[in-house]
């Protein structure tokens, strides 16, 4: 006799939030969805190694709890009000982007910064990561456009972070607390249109890069190399895609709309073939013929937001072994061995000793107890375990001196 068993809702829900789209395995000890703001301060205030989730779209692990309470936030999801003669937008933290898109711009508005995860990726969670995407080139990183966050600390309380002190929280992946509401300044919503270019060495990609970089119409140049553009349908060439917010691009219109909505399809494209695996290094213009020639002499496809210096090499698993190679490079480069996608989990070991202690200063003094995300882009308890240790080595050292009369 075969016996079916049924699991809770409690149980589906830890499954669902035991990972996040870097595939990164975890373990949700408790799921909770709060229905306010209120609701989520007091469930902080009585839970420890806490874990914000957004809409999970992250690639580096950030929203992985590791045997922790997961925090979904996609209940606070209400545009509390938009002001259209001031141009901002106050919304709670766990709104899509699109959706709130779609809201602005009935208004001939619209939040400008567009990652490639429009469709599901959070307000929130965009500002946790400081997100980037395809029209960085005029319009920049996420926290360019907040004017405040109302935050919750480890006490549960609800704090409002304006400008000054807002690198507290966008960019650090939930670490220092959880963002609950926000102030957007938005634009207003242009008409579009693009422009593909072919070529047959990156030269004449660079030359191209120079003189579309300073056009104040451009905002957006996406490269594609020789492998992502046959995979598009397009000549087995260099391509870039450029988005003009002016009538300036050939192709308008559907047209438009089709060529953006393929470039927004490349990673899931590579996934199925076989290229699940997505990075983010920033590099400089000047240092990206090199960087590209390690991809290409090791079968690695890439593709990204050239015109900010951030490209998005992909790999296989059977290739995963070549990216600390990468990353070594990178830092040769002095390039960025992250540009959007934030450190989480998976480049944890890349960063070097200065980067570390930046981020430890800034914990230290937003979450000092390390209950928000702890485990995420340093090992902040183990920090704390050796400045314990140097300290006490220190107290020892000074003792024993008074005991030989120093």
């Amino acid at each position: 006799m075969k016996i079916k068993l049924k699991a809770s809702k409690k149980q589906l829900d830890c499954i669902a939030c035991s990972t996040d789209a870097s595939g990164i395995a975890g373990e949700a000890a408790c799921v909770y969805f709060p229905n306010s703001v209120e609701e989520a301060g007091r469930i902080a205030a009585s839970h420890n190694n806490i874990v914000p989730r957004g809409g999970g779209s992250g690639l580096a692990g950030g929203a992985v709890p590791l045997n922790s309470c997961v925090i979904d936030l996609s209940k606070l999801n209400k545009i509390i009000s938009i002001d259209e003669a001031r141009k901002t937008a106050y919304a709670e933290a766990g709104i899509i982007l699109d959706e709130l898109n779609a809201e602005l711009g009935k208004r001939g508005l619209e939040f400008p910064v567009n990652p490639s995860s429009h469709a599901i990726c959070t307000i929130g969670g965009m500002i946790a990561t400081n997100a980037v995407g395809s029209r960085a080139i005029k319009h920049g990183r996420t926290a360019n456009w907040v004017e405040y966050v109302d935050v919750i600390n480890s006490k549960g309380e609800i704090k409002r972070i304006g400008k000054a002190d807002l690198n507290d929280f966008a960019g650090m992946e939930g670490t220092t607390g959880i963002i609950a509401r926000v102030v957007l300044r938005l634009a207003e919503k242009p008409k579009r249109t693009a422009s593909l270019i072919k070529a047959d060495d990156f030269v004449r990609i660079t030359e191209a890069l120079g003189i579309l970089r300073l056009q104040k119409d451009v905002s957006m140049i996406e490269f594609l190399d020789k492998k992502v553009s046959e995979l598009l349908g397009f000549s087995s060439n260099y391509h870039l895609i450029v988005e003009f917010e002016s009538e300036r691009g050939e192709i308008k219109d559907e047209k438009y709309t089709k060529l953006i909505a393929l470039r927004d399809s490349i990673y899931p494209k590579l996934a199925s073939e076989g290229y699940i695996i997505i990075e983010d290094p920033k590099i400089f213009l000047s240092k990206m013929k090199e960087f590209l020639d390690f991809l290409e002499d090791n079968g690695i496809p890439c593709y990204g937001h050239i015109g900010s210096g951030i490209l998005h090499p992909c790999f296989s698993v059977e290739k995963k072994k070549k990216i600390p190679e990468m990353m070594k490079l990178v830092k040769k480069l002095h390039g960025n061995i992250t540009g959007e996608h934030g450190i989480g989990l998976s480049k944890k070991e890349f960063l070097d000793d200065t980067e570390k202690k930046l981020i430890s200063v800034i914990k230290k003094r937003m979450d000092r107890f390390n209950k928000f995300n702890p485990g995420k882009i340093i090992d902040f308890a183990s920090e704390k375990a050796e400045e314990k240790t140097e300290n006490q080595e220190a107290k020892e050292e000074n003792n024993q001196g008074v005991k030989n009369g120093d």
